[in-house]
């Protein structure tokens, strides 16, 4: 039977989970982040659902700097002692340092490591990882042939508000200056109006919600071990239907009647929501202009009013127990109490037969033992062995069932005793500065190199794996003139997309292409098979030691830092393998699985791209990315090349100039510029991230 978690954004909406039927929640842990709780918060809630035998996992939602690893690793141990059943990680080093201080508690890989195809989901499990959320951009296909060849569990999200982009691949509310997404703290600016193609396109980025309600035993024969409803945002009142209505659907192997799709849909004042990915059709995942309803939300209200009063109310009794008693006149009585998971509390009364009281008899205890409404717990049976003639005082029985409860929670509420280890250092210590930075060059298509970038002789040159055909001719002359050359892998290869993309690196490699960029764990092993060297690409978020020797171990020889760390938080970086740093360029901002300019444009234009523009007038290319996703890049150019001595000393081996629609002058310009060679500045530049940070 499916899993089903819940995830609880406060202390309500535990309860609310809990008394709803759910058979886990997920918490946030870590601080003020937005849905994060306390310590004080969370030791209640695990107690509260150990209790009650709902397990409980505890999310650490953001990447982790080196200056943060200790405390990442106390929040580990913290959690692990106060009895949480799992960690969910969303960095890759949180696995590593999760893995080092609690051998024994279960490390979960989360939505944002974007683990889309089974040699990611293998990467993973070599890592210590017992189960993946899987991108809610595959389909239900994609998703039994995962599980078909995964040793992992699957958990998939059928229910979650929906984000325009893939997991991980998102860096717009950071740009923007809200808060970073990879940081826990995004401000979710995609649902805002924004202009497109040169017309307003009113919320173009905006998403339906997900509800896979009507596939959940498609889902369980696929080979899904867990489902998961809320992610934390949703007001207790809503988890508590969601739960309501999922287990009922799960427990009987059904799907939602008209009755319970209605409260869904009353609860959530008639937000839009979709299947759409399930189905394999992200174009209609599109949330497009949706008005306020305010009889819409007025009846949501009451709704919410109606359902807090349930779960306010009442305890869920899902922990079977069963009691035994025996009475013997001139003997103490004795009880006790056994759960389903061995648990077993004993009570010893007052002596039978010395004192006036009620006289015992198998009925009697039986039925007082088995009065366990407003406990966490079911009674199964009651074994009572009780002899004539005892008598004691007439709450004697009920006194018993009520130490037993008392003394059985406590049983339960006690956390497992698991090892601890300190978090050992990495590995590998801080690398020496390089005696200069080598320049590496990626352009986007052919047209972007010129007689004049040759003439440069950057020492690399990258370019998309899918360009390497059309620009075979150049990146032979730059390969003659000792430039190296590296095919850039999409961000994205699903499993129905590797042999495409297997034949596009047999003919890169044929080529000469010696390299291979990778922004994602799954595709290691897909360019070692083409007999390429493998270099880590910034969708990988590396961001602290642990992952950058994590990367170093899978085969990759340089990795590129995340551009959201600032130049001091990369100065001491593992050198367990080169870094690289973006020192020039538009950040990527955002990698969509929907084709957001065909849905502009109303017909396929993605070879032109187009603009996304805010309120504030900042113009955002999206061009197209490997089979019609569309990648949108900042709105300025972070541009280092005077800042080239500081990089250096921050660790970096590796400089990379980006472009993305510059034309061939302007990256011959450039390049020029960041080698040293004139003092060119391009317009609309930006330092990034690399003195500021991200919050």
């Amino acid at each position: 039977m499916l899993e089903l978690m819940a995830g609880a954004g406060s202390a309500e909406a535990v309860i609310a989970a809990v008394q709803s039927a759910a058979d886990s929640i997920f918490i946030r842990i870590g601080g003020a982040r937005s849905g994060a709780l306390t310590e004080a918060a969370l030791a209640k809630a695990v107690r509260y659902c150990r209790v009650r035998g709902c397990r409980v996992y505890a999310m650490l939602d953001t990447l982790v700097a080196d200056n943060e690893a200790a405390a990442a690793a106390g929040l580990a141990r913290r959690a692990s002692e106060l009895g949480v059943d799992a960690l969910i990680a969303q960095d890759l080093g949180f696995i590593r340092i999760a893995r080092a201080v609690e051998p024994d508690l279960p490390v979960f890989a989360g939505t944002r490591l974007g683990l889309h195809n089974a040699a990611g989901i293998e990467a993973a499990r070599q890592l210590g990882v017992s189960r993946v959320f899987l991108p809610p951009e595959l389909s239900l296909e994609e998703i039994a042939a995962l599980a078909a060849r995964s040793d992992v569990e699957l958990a998939v999200a059928a229910q979650a508000q929906l984000c325009p982009a893939r997991a991980g691949q998102c860096w717009l509310s950071a740009v923007l200056g809200e808060g970073s997404a990879n940081r826990g703290n995004c401000s979710g600016p995609c649902s805002r109006r924004f202009s497109l193609g040169g017309r307003m396109d009113d919320r173009p980025l905006a998403q339906k919600d997900a509800l896979l309600l009507e596939h959940l035993g498609r889902l369980e024969a696929a080979g899904v071990t867990a489902v998961s409803v809320g992610g934390g945002t949703e007001r207790p009142e809503q988890l508590a239907k969601l739960v309501e209505v999922f287990s009922a659907c799960i427990r009987e192997g059904r799907g939602p009647s008209g009755a319970e799709t209605d409260a869904l849909d009353e609860i959530f004042a008639r937000r839009a929501h979709t299947d759409a990915y399930l189905a394999g059709r992200p174009e209609d995942t599109a949330a497009g202009e949706q008005l306020p309803d305010r009889d819409a939300g007025r009846t949501a209200e009451r709704a919410m009013a109606a359902e807090r009063r349930g779960y306010g109310k009442r305890e869920l009794r899902r922990v079977r127990v069963e009691f035994f008693a025996a009475a013997k006149p001139g003997r103490p009585l004795l009880a006790g109490v056994q759960d389903s998971d061995g648990n077993r509390a004993e009570y010893t009364g007052p002596v039978a037969g010395e004192l006036p009281g009620v006289e015992l008899t198998d009925k009697t205890v039986s039925e007082e033992l088995a009065r366990t409404k407003g406990t966490p717990y079911h009674c199964d049976r009651v074994l009572s062995f009780i002899l004539p003639g005892c008598r004691v005082p007439p709450d004697a029985v009920a006194e018993a069932r009520r130490s037993l409860v008392h003394s059985l929670s406590a049983l339960r509420a006690q956390p497992p005793k698991r090892a601890h280890a300190a978090l050992p250092r990495p590995e590998h210590g801080a690398a020496a500065p390089a005696e200069r930075l080598a320049v590496c060059v990626e352009t986007l298509s052919a047209r972007q190199l010129s007689d004049e970038l040759l003439e440069l002789k950057p020492d690399w040159l990258y370019i998309p794996l899918e360009q390497v055909a059309a620009a075979a001719p150049q990146l032979e002359r730059f390969a003659a003139a000792g430039v190296g050359v590296a095919a850039v892998l999409p961000r994205v290869i699903e499993d129905s997309e590797l042999e495409e993309t297997g034949r596009l690196l047999g003919a890169a490699r044929n080529a000469g292409v010696s390299d291979a960029l990778v922004g994602n764990l799954g595709h290691i092993a897909l360019a070692r098979l083409a007999g390429m060297a493998v270099r880590g690409d910034y969708g990988l978020n590396i961001f602290n030691s642990y992952a950058l020797e994590a990367a170093a171990e899978a085969g990759l020889s340089s990795v590129t830092a995340s551009f959201e760390l600032r130049l001091e938080q990369m100065k001491g970086l593992s050198g367990a393998a080169e870094l690289e740093i973006i020192g020039y360029g538009r950040l990527p901002i955002m990698l969509t699985e929907r084709c957001i300019i065909k849905a502009s444009a109303r017909r396929c234009v993605c070879e032109n791209g187009v603009k996304l523009s805010d309120e504030f007038g900042r113009a955002m290319p999206v061009l197209r990315e490997y089979v019609c996703r569309n990648a949108v890049y900042g709105p300025d150019k972070v541009f280092m090349a005077d800042r080239a001595e500081e990089l250096r000393l921050s660790g970096a081996a590796r400089m990379r100039l980006m472009f993305t629609n510059e034309g061939a002058r302007e990256c011959a310009a450039v390049t020029r510029a960041c080698m040293g060679l004139s003092d060119y500045r391009p317009n609309g530049l930006t330092r990034g991230f690399y003195y500021k940070g991200v919050e």
